[in-house]
């Protein structure tokens, strides 16, 4: 199992705390939502439960970052497959111990690059106490920042072994207590070194593009309360319902008091993901659906009642420009009156 040093410890967490805000101000938050991973790990570490393979073709979905697509890539997809063929043998195996599990997979998934991550997910999800979540990006970012600290990083050849997702574990586990203690680090870490592996990806991405994690991930019409708004004159339940709901709420919450925005302004304290909304086509359709009066929609009031039009149309349109809100951001409207206490 690797050991670092307390002066390497300290130097991996600097380096960290300096390129954090970087790297996850690029974190596809939407497409690894935390919720799903906290209740799949109750579901999978109960030994004497049988995981149905619609839960694991879920979770596995997630981990390739395919959440709430209808399909992950192909090469992430035949993993999956493959799995889920083997998942009635795997089954007796789920107390073994976790080298023999990990055996198992590497015996069942030829495409081991893609086999790797699925069986470090299972493994996490099956042992969390054990074994941190882990993929080839988190393995690639583990060994790039040893190499950096100039720590002598003796892994197995092509670095997709379990003795690697035992060293990812202790590396993990050495760094967090160094960063600051705060409720969100075991996340931030984690996604900080998904998203440092994945570094190279960005190469073509503008430098000026940012992510933000939703203010509300989670929703429920059963759970709403507001001191400020009206909430039980939002009749419909799509999705762009939720989207406006969630508008008002993140406003108070927020304290901010102004009701006249931009519609761009509107759509920046909406990023893909809240309300759980994680689908990116669907999310675009229901900001399209948001700004305008479809099935009698009446949210804003615009200074230009031609634009409300304009939207509608767009909603109502098979071939919609799905960022129809980008090209008229700087347009104003106000919340209606109807929905203010």
């Amino acid at each position: 199992m690797i050991t670092l040093s307390e002066k390497e410890k300290r130097a991996v967490a600097a380096i960290i705390q300096e390129r954090v805000d970087e790297h996850l101000g690029r974190f596809p938050y939407a497409r690894y939502p935390a919720e799903p991973l906290e209740e799949w790990r109750e579901i999978f570490c109960d030994p004497a439960a049988a995981v149905p393979p619609p839960t694991v073709k879920k979770a596995l979905g997630w981990h390739f970052g395919g959440w709430q697509r209808q399909s992950p890539p192909s090469a992430a997809s035949r993993t999956i497959s493959a799995i889920l063929k083997a998942w009635p043998e795997f089954l007796p195996l789920g107390s073994a111990e976790p080298q023999e599990i990990f055996r198992f997979w590497q015996a069942q998934l030829p495409d081991w690059n893609n086999g790797f991550s699925a069986a470090a997910l299972l493994l996490h999800l099956q042992r969390p106490n054990d074994f941190e979540l882990a993929d080839r990006h988190r393995m690639d970012a583990m060994r790039g920042l040893l190499q950096e600290i100039g720590h002598a990083y003796q892994g197995e050849d092509n670095g997709l072994g379990f003795a690697d997702l035992v060293d990812y574990t202790a590396f993990f586990r050495s760094v967090l207590p160094k960063l600051p203690d705060k409720e969100d680090t075991r996340i931030k870490l984690d996604r900080f070194l998904k998203g440092y592996g994945n570094r190279h990806a960005y190469k073509l991405v503008s430098p000026d593009f940012r992510t933000k994690e939703p203010t509300i991930r989670a929703f429920s019409w059963n759970d709403l309360s507001s001191k400020r708004f009206r909430l039980d004159k939002i009749v419909g339940r799509a999705n762009c319902d939720m989207l406006f709901t969630c508008f008002l709420l993140t406003l108070e919450a927020q304290g901010i008091t102004t009701t006249e925005f931009t519609i761009g302004e509107v759509v920046d304290l909406l990023p893909v993901g809240t309300a759980g909304i994680c689908n990116e086509a669907s999310f675009k359709y229901a900001l399209v659906s948001l700004f305008s009066q479809q099935r009698q929609r009446d949210f804003w009031v615009f200074d230009k009642p031609e634009i409300s039009r304009a939207f509608t149309e767009q909603a109502n349109q098979s071939t919609r420009d799905m960022k129809f809100y980008d090209s008229h951001s700087k347009e104003k409207v106000n919340i209606n009156s109807k929905y203010i206490v």
